[in-house]
């Protein structure tokens, strides 16, 4: 089973092959400023668009400051949110009682099991107690069972031997790049592994940020 994730006028959903198929965990791999949150809320917000339920755990983001990112790219979620369609949990719930919870404290939540997607943005050491992010991935493979979790990640915070097991563990692996090109930021969606598609997918997707209109798919040829 696949969820959807196209919206009118965008064609990531048709470059990506269509849809995310259900029991698998995602790792959305870059640095600082190259779009990880922008393609959290973009996936969220056509996956809401087409009925499924979303929690979504920032580590950036208070409630407000989310709701107003969220609009301002052009993925409003906040009637959702009212409606419970969509959870979102701030580090307040994750740094209460004066500590940090668990991993299993965050998954044993109702408004998270019973949602059909989880995604963290972003998995770091200052997330959770007793961090260890292998096994917290093997965790997330477990919980993935019957749901599409997506976490995202930068490298540069996770030794190598780490991340070479995140690697194995991810079903899927979508790398985000971007560089400076002629006094303009170029972004990049590399689906480095991206096994199950629904149909025939582009491997390498170039992409701009506009306010307002969120991630915008730059025309190249389609493989």
């Amino acid at each position: 089973m696949y969820l959807d994730f196209s919206i009118q006028g965008d064609e990531l959903d048709r470059r990506m092959g269509g849809g995310l198929y259900i029991g698998q965990i995602v790792t959305i791999q870059g640095g600082s400023g190259e779009g990880k949150t922008l393609l959290c809320l973009r996936l969220a917000y056509g996956m809401i668009k087409h009925g499924a339920t979303v929690a979504y755990v920032s580590s950036q983001f208070p409630i407000r400051e989310f709701i107003s990112e969220a609009e301002s790219l052009g993925y409003p979620m906040f009637n959702e949110i009212l409606a419970g369609q969509v959870s979102f949990i701030t580090s307040v719930f994750l740094l209460r009682k004066s500590r940090r919870a668990t991993l299993d404290e965050l998954l044993s939540l109702e408004e998270v099991k019973a949602k059909q997607v989880l995604i963290i943005d972003s998995m770091h050491s200052g997330m959770f107690k007793d961090f260890d992010v292998v096994d917290y991935f093997a965790k997330l493979r477990k919980f993935s069972e019957g749901r599409i979790v997506i976490t995202t990640l930068n490298p540069s915070d996770i030794d190598p031997s780490s991340m070479s097991k995140i690697r194995e563990l991810s079903t899927t692996i979508i790398n985000l790049t971007s560089k400076e090109l002629a006094g303009e930021r170029r972004h990049g969606i590399d689906l480095m592994k991206y096994p199950m598609a629904l149909k025939s997918f582009q491997q390498a997707i170039p992409f701009r940020i506009e306010p307002g209109r969120g991630l915008i798919v730059e025309i190249s040829s389609v493989s």
